[in-house]
């Protein structure tokens, strides 16, 4: 072979070889959102619900609670006005519920740092170490688990767990893979801490 036709043919096996590694990167952050790994765990510290949306995350996570899962629930309270803001305000006032067996459940509403999951993720983490909280379980729906897991794992020392709601706004899963896999990969490149 001659020396330009070796280079040419470096350069397009360099090219083809990136191609792949993009479309695999792509595929596999396409299953992360479509298809989460979600978590049950028994018991931890803290329940931290990660604000998006009016789905019954807010719900589930004080169930959880009441189940015995934890005896602290985190809520991100992000700033806004409106129907949303007003629910989040009425959950955070609740504070402390009394479970079914006399437990009480404490309720500690915050302000995410910046008003992103990443933001989210950094206050909530701040907080679980002031509190000494060794493991937690983030509330979120379906196509976000992934990323909310990603950012979690970043920051979070101790042990972390994900699970979605039972029954989340009928997103579409269009509008969950375009929107959440471009977040899962600025997450994989950027970590939030």
């Amino acid at each position: 072979m001659r020396p330009r036709s070796r280079r040419g043919a470096t350069i397009l096996m360099i090219v083809a070889l990136l191609v792949l590694a993009l479309v695999l990167a792509g595929l596999e952050a396409a299953r992360a959102v479509l298809f989460p790994r979600v978590d049950s765990p028994e018991r931890v510290d803290a329940i931290v619900v990660v604000a998006g949306a009016p789905d019954d995350r807010y719900v589930y996570a004080r169930h959880l609670a009441e189940e015995g899962v934890a005896d602290h629930i985190l809520v991100s309270q992000p700033g806004g006005t409106g129907k949303y803001a007003d629910m989040i305000a009425a959950y955070c006032a609740a504070s402390p519920v009394v479970a079914r067996d006399g437990r009480q459940i404490d309720v500690d509403c915050f302000t995410p740092d910046i008003d992103t999951t990443e933001g989210e993720t950094t206050a909530a983490t701040r907080i679980a170490r002031e509190k000494g909280y060794q493991s937690l379980l983030a509330v979120t729906y379906w196509g976000h688990v992934s990323r909310v897991r990603m950012y979690f794992e970043h920051c979070f020392d101790g042990d972390v767990y994900v699970t979605d709601t039972p029954r989340p706004l009928s997103r579409s899963r269009k509008h969950a893979l375009l929107h959440e896999t471009g977040g899962y990969v600025k997450a994989f490149i950027k970590p939030a801490c």
